[in-house]
């Protein structure tokens, strides 16, 4: 059975700016490693159906934190190392679904199964980002 309200998923193969925004990722997707550290490939796309997947996690949360901070355009303070993958999930949550201008790099990265693989380099805009807004609401602007 086909989705046929939304286009089919492309990989991005090309670099440039795409307006991508995050999925949650499922909590029986996030892997807890030996050391205590847990980690997800997270999921970003755009409404053109273009789509990457990026692996973060608690071992080096200042990436992470970055990502959170700039998709839900407030200051994120890194996750403990030792998080488990709720908190993971939940420290995600804020940067879900909000659509921002996002500069890709990509790098061919060989082959997997046959199917090329790519690299992903992101850059966010300098100074303040802030998604999309949201749609106004019917009662106006108060004064």
């Amino acid at each position: 059975m086909e989705n046929t309200d939304r286009p089919p998923l492309t990989t991005i193969t090309t670099s440039g700016v795409y307006r991508l925004r995050l999925t949650a990722p499922k909590l029986d997707r996030i892997k807890v490693y030996e050391d205590g550290t847990c980690s997800a490939k997270l999921f970003l796309l755009d409404e053109q159906g273009n789509c990457l997947s990026k692996s973060y996690g608690t071992k080096y949360p200042g990436s992470l934190a970055m990502l959170v901070g700039k998709l839900s355009g407030s200051f994120a303070k890194e996750i403990r190392g030792d998080a488990t993958p709720a908190e993971f999930q939940q420290y995600v949550s804020p940067a879900v679904g909000k659509p921002t201008d996002i500069s890709v790099e990509v790098t061919p990265n060989g082959e997997w199964n046959g199917k090329p693989q790519y690299k992903y380099k992101l850059t966010f805009p300098k100074g303040a980002q802030k998604p999309a807004a949201p749609a106004a609401d019917s009662e106006g602007v108060p004064f």
